[in-house]
């Protein structure tokens, strides 16, 4: 059996690690570990005890996007060909139906591919040596409509525009600025990301899960298509015991202990 370079982990009971683990190629995804990384989102979020993600790269690299050399293999095989770019699809899909936050630690290149992959995280963490870009038009391709909308919607149609039209890097503080990153640290870029989400993942799930679901849906301009989603979430938190203990968390003065049902 051949190891994945899709490295998944728990940090405590309720915090899932994946890591691209490719730093030979700057992280850059071939057709298998597209595959792996949205199987392994998949299978956490799967996990009732998961309460955050976060995604990181080893080596310093967050990931620089396809794997140019690997695609380029399979480019005159159309079988393999849609094969490949439906794994790419699945991948991207399976990270944005995460029900749980999902927070990006961003270190080195976040390129193509990659920044489409930071851009269904909830929350970008960077580090200094962070590099953003979609450089598509420097390599003759067209960026998806879905993911374009989400650029657009999370730094602005001008910047996005900038981005898409010049192919041009920018550092963690010039994404921080035009809102693609959340924080900058001057630290371990993981050890912010599980920071981040600490005020998080005590909070209740049906709570954010329903919030998460209305703000995914405004970015991508539908939001009034998961009224029925949202509804059946604020029944089953209305009937749940989360419910019952977090007004008896507030009269007795202390932290709830939500369970997510």
């Amino acid at each position: 059996m051949v190891a994945s370079d899709i490295i998944v982990e728990h940090r405590g009971d309720s915090v899932g690690m994946v890591t691209i683990n490719r730093p030979q190629c700057r992280n850059a995804l071939d057709m298998h570990a597209w595959r792996d990384l949205g199987d392994a989102f998949a299978a956490l979020n799967g996990d009732r005890a998961i309460r955050g993600i976060v995604l990181t790269g080893a080596g310093g690299a967050f990931c620089a996007g396809d794997d140019i050399k690997a695609f380029a293999a399979v480019r005159d095989q159309p079988e393999e060909r849609q094969r490949y770019w439906d794994y790419i699809i699945a991948c991207y899909a399976a990270i944005g139906a995460a029900k749980v936050p999902v927070v990006a630690a961003v270190s080195g290149p976040c390129v193509g591919g990659g920044c489409t992959l930071a851009l269904r995280a909830d929350f970008r963490i960077a580090d200094g040596t962070a590099r953003f870009g979609v450089p598509p038009a420097k390599l003759g391709l067209v960026y998806p409509v879905e993911s374009t909308l989400l650029l657009a919607a999370t730094v602005g149609p001008t910047m996005a525009k900038h981005l898409l039209y010049t192919g041009e890097l920018i550092d963690a503080q010039a994404a921080a600025a035009c809102g693609l990153v959340f924080r900058v640290t001057d630290g371990d870029v993981v050890e912010a990301a599980l920071d981040c989400l600490q005020p998080i993942i005590g909070n209740a799930p049906l709570s954010i899960e329903a919030a998460k679901l209305v703000v995914d849906a405004a970015m991508a301009g539908r939001g009034r298509e998961v009224d029925e989603q949202v509804r059946q979430l604020s029944l089953r938190a209305d009937a749940s015991d989360d419910v019952r203990e977090g007004a008896l968390a507030f009269a007795q003065k202390r932290p709830p202990r939500f369970q997510g049902r």
